[in-house]
């Protein structure tokens, strides 16, 4: 055992050790294997309350490619968008997000702990930042994390939700409506079983031989389309982009909210940058002019605010929604059916976001 352990310490360090001098003997300027993306990091949460419809929908009007969802589900298995695996931080609430009905997790408070203006900001499930946003735009595209996979129960419901949507075929890492992230590989492995959908694997330290080992060769399994380190990664070791990109892996880093940073990792050639400020990014890589044109990100200049018939509307993981299918020709999807009016329920409470 001691032996086994001295040489994987051993094959570890070397692996460090080449990747630290590729790392200063190689060029660090790369391009972009498309255009360089704006991600929404729960919104523009630096502006408004995380994963509410006001962060969503400011981050739409500052005109980025992607709006990101953290999943979890509900005790009643809906998938809804929240980062904690409890509401303590960001609700009046306090407990684990599993041990909530949507019902009672619609009752609480998820904006005044950002400020008393948001104090209508309700929870958001899923269907419902997808129909809102797609409705909106229907170039829109999303960037989903499972947080808890719940003994695969929370990927198998996902995969049903986006199937009864119509949402699981619509492109590839750069251009599928959804974009599948997680920092468990075994989660990404059980979304590809279960079907074609892009996936970025998300990291920050290396903290196994076998994570060690796909950095250092810019490559892993099938199952990982793009890699996604934190930005310290890919300040410490900038060429892993070079790396990734030449085994024709995207690369989507995070959360960099200062310009100055920005600037360089666009320069880097990372594929799509998450931020909390999306209005930065959106200058900062419109003065490089590398990302995409506003023809292509779709967002319109004026909308109705809070999901309005929309936001409330979902009772279950069977909807009620709209289904959606990808156009026959470019980018997005195009809506082939509406929620039916008899299926949508009278939600009186307040929308979180007019």
């Amino acid at each position: 055992m001691y032996q086994c352990n001295l040489y994987s310490n051993v094959v570890s360090a070397l692996l460090l050790a080449s990747i630290a001098v590729s790392s200063t003997a190689l060029a660090q300027i790369d391009t972009a294997l498309g255009p360089q993306l704006n991600i929404g990091h729960r919104g523009a949460s630096a502006y408004a309350p995380e994963h509410t419809f006001y962060a969503y929908d400011l981050a739409m009007e500052m005109d980025v490619d992607m709006l990101e969802c953290d999943l979890f589900l509900t005790k009643d298995e809906v998938l809804i968008c929240i980062h904690d695996s409890t509401v303590d931080r960001t609700s009046d609430g306090s407990g684990r997000v599993q041990d909530f009905t949507l019902d009672e997790l619609r009752a609480l408070d998820f904006g005044s702990w950002f400020g008393i203006e948001f104090s209508s900001a309700k929870i958001v499930p899923f269907e419902e930042q997808l129909d809102c946003y797609l409705d909106h735009n229907p170039l829109m595209r999303f960037h989903v994390e499972t947080k808890d996979s719940a003994q695969g129960r929370a990927e198998a419901v996902l995969v049903e939700v986006l199937a009864r949507k119509g949402l699981l075929d619509t492109g590839d890492i750069q251009t599928s409506t959804i974009v599948m992230q997680s920092f468990d590989a075994s989660s990404l492995e059980r979304i590809k079983q279960l079907s074609e959908l892009p996936t970025a694997f998300l990291f920050a330290r290396r903290t196994s031989f076998e994570l060690l080992q796909w950095v250092a060769s810019g490559n892993g399994p099938d199952y990982i389309d793009a890699f996604a380190p934190n930005s310290a990664a890919i300040f410490n070791d900038p060429t892993s982009v070079q790396r990734f990109h030449a085994n024709g892996h995207d690369v989507h880093t995070w959360t960099v909210n200062e310009r100055t940073q920005m600037d360089y990792l666009l320069a880097l050639g990372v594929d799509a940058i998450f931020t909390n400020n999306p209005d930065i990014l959106r200058a900062a890589i419109d003065d490089k002019g590398s990302g995409t044109s506003p023809e292509q990100r779709g967002n319109p200049s004026d909308f109705k605010r809070g999901c309005q018939g929309i936001a409330g509307r979902v009772v279950s993981n069977k909807g009620p929604g709209d289904v959606w299918a990808r156009r026959d020709s470019g980018r997005g999807v195009v809506r082939v059916e509406k929620a039916a009016a008899s299926d949508l329920t009278n939600y009186s409470g307040p929308r979180g976001g007019d």
